[in-house]
């Protein structure tokens, strides 16, 4: 008999009818409902074991049940069977090869938050917002999260097919992705206007903030006035390394508020040690924006430090924790970040204060950095007059 078994036996014996029984009473006083809708559930749990037309899997109906409750609370939050959560808290997530995509479980399918910057998902045309429908002919109605990430990878050069729901199509659309070695996250900079650099985060991990920290300082050499930092479809990495880049261009205040249990708060703070760029700022988002990439534009907004430029980003910016158990694991939210004014992000998103639809993408043509430099142009005139 699995400890799932015992536990589903558990809860329908007469002790744990007592306990509740009790606490029943208790709860009435406290004006807590939680002990009466555990009752609730343990008599559904004796009904189905007693009166289903068939003999119950109970391992089958507990696994459900507990998949509900993740379900219930957010997309980030869910059970995972022992192997998925093993494979998900050890990083050993199926093979070396990945096709960029970051997910999310919205309407009891996997979104696309964001497809990474040349990947496989991205050079194919994925979109934030695409929703997987199968992945290898698996419906993703069954899938967490973690487990769709997990079932996109696999050996490099190998092919997973996808059948993706897209906004505005008839018929859902078919694609074939090959495999390949994720490439290393890296701070670029280019040059689009004398005296104006636009620098691109591909990712945030632990080197995010010192690597654009060199890249500034660099740039401040090399005579730059103005800086635009492009966000765009950036969704990768823990969502806490955002406040060590906002520090890079906050000088003071806060730059972040993360939101507890209970309503208790996390002042994230500025640090004047830690200001990298001073000078005209712009940042670029998009609708695949997310994590510790709207932390930063959050924070650069709150401060009037400079413009957010182009759509309002995707709204996922939360702290999950790992919790063991037999037989598998929980991933729960545990906190949520808001922006300095505490103003929500996570399930919100960041809005621009200069929007930008950027419309069907074209070869050669970039609306949202063109109206950055306009802002940053209009920004630098305005000082001099």
């Amino acid at each position: 008999m699995s400890p799932r078994t015992r536990l589903v036996i558990a809860l329908a014996s007469t002790g744990l009818v007592f306990y509740l029984a009790v606490g029943s009473v208790l709860s009435r006083v406290k004006g807590d409902d939680s002990f009466g809708q555990i009752a609730l559930f343990n008599e559904v749990v004796r009904l189905v074991i007693d009166s289903y037309v068939e003999p119950v899997d109970l391992d089958r109906t507990l696994d459900g049940a507990v998949r509900g409750l993740g379900d219930a609370l957010d997309g980030e939050s869910a059970w995972l069977d022992d192997a998925t959560f093993r494979a998900w808290t050890s990083g050993k997530l199926g093979g070396a090869g990945d096709v960029g995509l970051t997910l999310t479980r919205r309407f009891a399918f996997l979104m696309v938050v964001a497809p990474a910057p040349g990947s496989p998902a991205e050079r194919a045309g994925l979109r934030p917002g695409d929703v997987l429908k199968t992945i290898d002919g698996r419906h993703t109605r069954t899938l967490t999260a973690p487990a769709g990430l997990i079932a996109l990878r696999g050996a490099p050069g190998s092919v997973v097919k996808l059948q993706v729901l897209r906004p505005g199509a008839a018929d859902p659309l078919e694609f074939s992705l090959v495999r390949e070695r994720p490439a290393a996250a890296a701070v670029r900079s280019h040059q689009p206007a004398p005296g104006t650099a636009v620098v691109r985060v591909e990712e945030f991990g632990e080197r995010t903030a010192a690597e654009l920290r060199a890249e500034l300082e660099g740039l401040q050499r090399a005579g730059t006035k103005a800086v635009v930092l492009d966000l765009r479809q950036v969704a990768r990495g823990p969502v806490d390394q955002g406040a060590a880049v906002a520090r890079l261009f906050v000088r003071e205040g806060l730059v972040a508020k993360v939101l507890g249990r209970k309503g208790s708060v996390q002042d994230v703070a500025a640090d004047p040690a830690q200001l990298a760029w001073s000078g005209p700022l712009a940042v670029l988002t998009g609708r695949g924006t997310a994590g510790a990439a709207e932390v930063v534009a959050a924070a650069v907004l709150d401060a009037g430090r400079g413009s957010v430029v182009g759509e309002s980003t995707f709204g996922l910016a939360a702290v999950q924790r790992s919790f063991a158990m037999p037989e598998g694991g929980l991933i729960l939210t545990v906190a949520r970040y808001a922006s300095p004014k505490g103003t929500a992000i996570h399930l919100k998103g960041v809005k621009p204060d200069v929007e930008v639809d950027p419309g069907e993408p074209q070869p050669g043509e970039d609306p949202v950095l063109n109206r950055a430099l306009e802002v940053l142009a209009a920004a630098g005139q305005k000082k001099a007059a």
